[in-house]
């Protein structure tokens, strides 16, 4: 007899610059946002994601630097500050957005494999 079970983690449902991206993107701390799904909760609390200028320049996302208070130097830091939270959780993310910081409160919502 066998099994299968599925492990359903809590997340913002968003993608994240791989940290070699970021840096050339001259982004050392924190993790960069490069999509937003439109219909997310991350979306509608107005997580910003990378995109391209008029020019064809990159205008970069918003940066999460900490979440409640933890602080996130990398991807996989943000995934080790989220592993302890479940689906419907809020957390509050502090974000950089060109030269403002700013908080948002997000709930989590089942992150995509």
């Amino acid at each position: 007899m066998s099994y299968a079970c599925q492990v359903v983690r809590a997340g913002l449902n968003i993608e994240i610059a791989p940290d070699l991206i970021a840096n050339q993107l001259n982004v050392r701390n924190g993790a960069l946002i490069l999509q937003v799904p439109g219909n997310s909760l991350a979306a509608k609390a107005g997580l910003l994601p990378t995109t391209r200028g008029f020019a064809g320049n990159i205008v970069l996302g918003d940066i999460i630097e900490a979440v409640d208070g933890k602080p996130v130097r990398s991807k996989a830091d943000l995934y080790k500050a989220l592993d302890n939270y479940n689906i419907g959780d809020e957390v509050r993310l502090k974000i950089r957005r060109g030269n403002e910081n700013m908080e948002l409160s997000i709930a989590l919502e089942e992150k995509d494999s």
